[in-house]
């Protein structure tokens, strides 16, 4: 009963295959003959041979044995016994095909197995031929058929010993392949390890000839030595065939001579096998005997070897050997470079049919830290030929397990992993795990200014660059902002992180990047930054345009603003380029230049005089007035006024300028007495100086719609205005101080219906 755990081929024999030759003798003498071959693979333990996994199985019907996955013999591939025996092999193995390097590294297999059967073993083969040769599943050639060995002379291998040589006596099967026997054995019946280089010698002809040895004797001896005759014919017609570095080597073994032969140690030194590409695949198949150190080493260098190895070989041969390596931590990081270039090269079918069965369980396994931070420094290699739906089940959760690490190096890988996959996270896990996470990351490593702090900070930028569409306002505002003020924008990696963060957030006012913050915070943080010494031409150009980006956002912003606010302010109240401002009495006086008088024919103008509000009506000011005009004291001439309020102080009862509007009148219709225009001074009412005034009613133009008209007044000396002097000049005439008091009565009453029309 087989126990066998790994993948296996199983080689059966049926014994009824042996029953057409009807005499049990000869039967056993079959199964006496493979019961031989197997014990010679157990014994030689051999890379160059087929690897054995289990002894041989007997029962009355079969002979049955374990070894390594094959794909087939060389005889099944080249095609040549596709009709002569059964064919069990899958149809795929009749259309397989050898790339040029595949022959190379087979034959040199085959070469150095037979090197070591000779020097080592001191063995003859006696039966090297396309049926001996079995390919492995990852098309590495392998010697068996070993049924019919010979042992060397023990004090000379290389010195001919008896042998049996093919015969009709004997059964078909039971004797070595006619067709690539050595001529000292059919004539001499003897052989050495020259011999095994003859047949070597026609097996090569044969991959050249489409799996047909140059002898083809149809298991006739006589047949045999016709073609022998014909061998150097044959070998010229073929050579031309044959690869340049490889032609004199095989001239030299099909000698008839075995003197004149190379032996197989020698065949193993040409230049036809000078080539690296040869060496890793030879390396490859050893790696299982060697120790840690050289398995890393050989890896950390397997990358730069693979563009010159067919893509054929990457699954067939180079894959087996990287998976193996896969569940050993020690190896596991020098392992997954080149594994990262095969995925990389590789298409998404290939990736999901050969690589990621095996692979997966990298995902979830305890790695070092050197292999932690090479996995997802190049995830987005494995992101790209991932599904959804792994992607979700087995790359985020590793990325996940790494944010909780302590070391620098698996932060930083962390994070720039998940720059990769930001597209993947929903907006929950970025707010409430990747941005918290982040800026600790940010904070803890901010202080310092070692090389890998700088790649933390920088990836952490870069992180936050990929998820800012799925932040907040308020987070970008109280923890993306806060991160980018405390970066180090003096080096490039940290920098340029931060002008493409800034140039984003320019384009959506959604990020709440003002014009205040531009001006007041980033503007200034990054200007002194144009003149460090570590930026290259491209990135100044980065930086310097980002700047004028905003400088050029901070303009239009204020000037929209100043224009806004000068079209809502009123063009004669606050504007101060529309009026000037008497600076004694602090009311606004329209300049001169702008007063015009504007009226409408046949109506009087009527006036509204607007004074301080009091608690005396306008009537009683004018009568306190007229009554006063009649004394005789030295101020009879003086307009005084009561105080408006009680607890009022005196010098706050100041005649106000009045406001007056004017109705619309004829353009020839004006008051004017006296010079046109002038500063009416507030002075206190105690004071006893007259002084003559002269009023102008006038109308500017440029607010004819409004009917407004200003009251200017020219004050000479400093003097106070007397009563007796506003109403000459509103009745129109003049009047001495002396005027009869009915004169004075007809003004004021003029006065009083003057102020008080609508």
């Amino acid at each position: 009963m087989l126990n066998i755990d790994k993948e296996a081929s199983i080689f059966v024999f049926e014994k009824r295959v042996a029953d057409k030759l009807h005499k049990p003798k000869r039967k056993e003498t079959i199964t006496e003959i493979l019961r031989f071959s197997v014990r010679q693979l157990d014994k030689l333990k051999h890379p160059k041979y087929l690897t054995f996994y289990h002894p041989i199985e007997e029962s009355s019907y079969t002979l049955a044995f374990a070894a390594e996955p094959v794909t087939g013999s060389l005889a099944n591939v080249l095609g040549y016994l596709e009709e002569r025996l059964p064919q069990t092999l899958p149809s795929a193995t009749k259309e397989y095909s050898f790339l040029p390097l595949e022959i190379k590294y087979g034959l040199l297999q085959l070469a150095e197995g037979l090197s070591f059967l000779h020097y080592s073993c001191k063995l003859i083969h006696r039966n090297v031929c396309p049926q001996s040769v079995i390919i492995n599943k990852r098309g590495t050639w392998k010697l068996a058929g070993l049924e019919f060995t010979e042992r060397c002379n023990e004090t000379d291998p290389m010195t001919a010993v008896p042998c049996q040589p093919f015969t009709s006596k004997l059964p078909k099967m039971g004797q070595p392949d006619l067709d690539f026997t050595a001529p000292e054995i059919q004539f001499s019946s003897m052989c050495s390890p020259y011999s095994d280089m003859f047949s070597f010698g026609l097996l090569i002809c044969s991959v050249f000839n489409n799996g047909r040895s140059l002898i083809e004797a149809n298991l006739s001896t006589t047949t045999y030595s016709k073609q022998l005759d014909l061998l150097e014919q044959n070998l010229t017609e073929l050579l031309d065939r044959i690869p340049h570095h490889l032609q004199e080597p095989v001239q030299s073994v099909l000698n008839i001579d075995p003197t004149q032969r190379a032996s197989s140690q020698d065949f193993t030194m040409i230049k036809y096998f000078m080539d690296p590409s040869v060496y890793v695949l030879q390396y490859l198949d050893a790696i299982h005997m060697k120790d840690t150190t050289h398995k890393s080493h050989f890896y950390h260098s397997l990358k730069g070897a693979l563009p010159n190895i067919p893509r054929k070989l990457w699954y067939q041969h180079v894959l087996p050997s990287l998976s193996s390596e896969l569940q050993s931590s020690e190896v596991l990081a020098a392992a997954l470079k080149p594994l990262l270039f095969v995925i990389e090269e590789s298409s998404f079918d290939q990736y999901q049919t050969l690589i990621l069965p095996t692979f997966r369980s990298v995902f979830g396994m305890p790695k070092s830290v050197q292999a932690s931070v090479t996995l997802l420094e190049h995830l987005d290699v494995i992101m790209k030929k991932t599904s959804k739906d792994d992607i979700k089940s087995d790359i985020l959760p590793l990325i996940y397990t790494a944010f909780d690490s302590t070391t620098p190096q698996i932060q930083s890988a962390a994070l720039h992993a998940l720059s990769q996959v930001a597209g993947y996270l929903d907006e929950n896990a970025v707010r409430k795990t990747v941005l918290p996470r982040t800026k600790q990351f940010f904070d803890n490593h901010s202080g310092t200014k070692e090389d890998s702090v700088v790649h933390v900070q920088a990836n952490a930028l870069m992180c936050i660059e990929k998820i800012i569409d799925k932040l907040e306002k308020t987070d970008i505002l109280d923890e993306v902002l806060p991160m980018l003020n405390k970066a180090k924008l003096h080096d490039p990696l940290i920098l340029m992180p931060v002008v493409r963060i800034y140039k984003h957030m320019l384009g959506d006012k959604r990020y709440g990047l003002t014009v205040n913050l531009l001006a007041t915070k980033v503007m200034p943080a990054l200007i002194p930054v144009t003149v460090s010494p570590g930026l290259k031409l491209d990135q100044f150009t980065t930086l310097v345009e980002l700047l004028q980006e905003m400088l050029d956002h901070v303009s239009k912003s204020q000037k929209n603003k100043i224009k806004l606010e000068k079209l809502t302010t009123p063009s004669i109240e606050e504007n101060p380029s529309n009026h000037l401002v008497d600076q004694n009495i602090g009311y606004p006086q329209r300049p001169p230049s702008v007063v015009q008088n504007i009226g409408y024919p046949q109506r009087p103008p009527s006036l509204r005089l607007d004074s301080r509000r009091t608690s005396m009506s306008m009537e009683d000011v004018i009568q306190e007035a007229f009554n006063n005009s009649t004394t005789s004291s030295p101020d009879s001439n003086l307009l005084r006024v009561q105080a408006a309020l009680p607890g009022r102080r005196h010098s706050d009862n100041t005649i106000q300028p009045p406001r007056i509007l004017v109705a619309p009148s004829s353009p020839e219709s004006h008051l004017s007495r006296g010079p046109s225009a002038g500063n009416l001074q507030t002075r206190r009412h105690s004071s006893a100086n007259t002084q003559d005034i002269n009023l102008t009613f006038t109308t500017p133009k440029t607010l004819t719609t409004l009917g407004v008209d200003h009251l200017t007044t020219t004050s000479q000396g400093g003097r106070r205005y007397s009563a007796t002097a506003l109403y000459e000049s509103v009745g129109g005439g003049v009047t001495s101080a002396g005027s009869s008091t009915s004169l004075l009565k007809q003004i004021g009453s003029g006065v009083y219906h003057l102020f008080s029309s609508k």
